[in-house]
């Protein structure tokens, strides 16, 4: 379970939502980019991270998209799970000068502990030497799994196109590095604001799994703008706009600085996570302003 808990922690680091006002693109998760410089086209696929490996083949126009496409680019390159897990695992715990009693009131220590255990089995007592953002992950596969008992931590969309591209002997890349993700998963916030976020989420579970449909159907349907409306989770426990722009705008404008020179060299299957395409700092919108042609395939309606 200990590994499962790491793997889902490698691949849904951008799985908070965060609210958008304006509309942009949408109507899909499959986009074909084109244009400019590129001789051959490239696709960007928003994937929803939770999402088993067989929804790949439902997606209309992916399976051919894949095909067509020289290498595969990805958030990070998981084919090392093993020595990423162990990296993840070591950012996980906590600072040793640093106890929950020191960052909660005894009253939130017994509301966290006896909470965390109703949903993980065990309470801070053998969760203590995880940081709270880690405990957080745990809770939140724990309850997903609870929710929906069909989701694997392990066989997910993200894994299954990056095992297809080695399968078929594509080159498949990353945009970001294990550390990248240590450092959104554990560096943006502070022990004490991890605290405050791990309470609050523990306080809104049960709201915030009710919310999980409607973000898979509106997934489901394509509808990315949908994704950053009426979020629950944001309203329930929101991010600080610092916070917000390093879980998104700021990696996706990192993202574009690399982006071009890999699509100019091959024709790519991107898949990122489907909240880092919507909006106006998202990759749709940043490269159609940057020249590309950028088209919806196989809308779903």
């Amino acid at each position: 379970m200990k590994k499962s808990i790491v793997t889902l922690a490698l691949i849904i680091s951008t799985c908070g939502l965060y609210a958008q006002n304006a509309t942009y693109k949408s109507g899909s998760v499959l986009w074909k980019v084109s244009g400019k410089d590129l001789k051959n086209p490239s696709y960007l696929l928003g994937t929803f991270h939770l999402k088993s490996g067989e929804y790949l083949d439902t997606i209309p126009g992916a399976s051919e998209a894949f095909k067509s496409c020289e290498q595969v680019v990805g958030e990070i390159d998981m084919s090392n799970m093993l020595g990423m897990q162990m990296q993840m695992q070591q950012a996980m715990m906590m600072s040793s000068d640093t106890t929950y009693k020191m960052l909660y009131s005894d009253e939130e220590y017994s509301f966290v502990s006896e909470k965390v255990a109703s949903l993980a089995g065990m309470g801070l007592d053998q969760f203590g030497m995880l940081k709270p953002a880690a405990i957080q992950l745990t809770v939140v596969m724990y309850a997903y799994m609870k929710h929906f008992p069909q989701i694997n931590p392990v066989n997910t969309l993200d894994a299954r196109i990056q095992s297809e591209a080695v399968n078929q002997q594509k080159k498949v890349l990353a945009l970001e590095t294990v550390e990248d993700q240590i450092y959104v998963l554990f560096g943006i916030m502070s022990l004490k604001r991890q605290a405050e976020v791990l309470l609050c989420y523990l306080n809104n579970m049960d709201k915030i799994m009710a919310f999980v449909p409607d973000f898979i159907d509106a997934y489901n349907q394509g509808n990315i703008n949908r994704l950053f409306e009426n979020d629950e989770t944001s309203e329930s426990c929101p991010s600080t706009p610092e916070e917000t722009a390093a879980l998104n705008k700021d990696r996706n404008l990192k993202w574009m600085k690399k982006l071009p020179d890999i699509m100019k060299e091959g024709s790519s299957f991107i898949a990122v996570g489907a909240l880092h395409l919507a909006g106006e700092d998202g990759l749709l919108n940043l490269l159609e302003k940057s020249g590309y042609k950028v088209e919806p395939i196989g809308i779903n309606q």
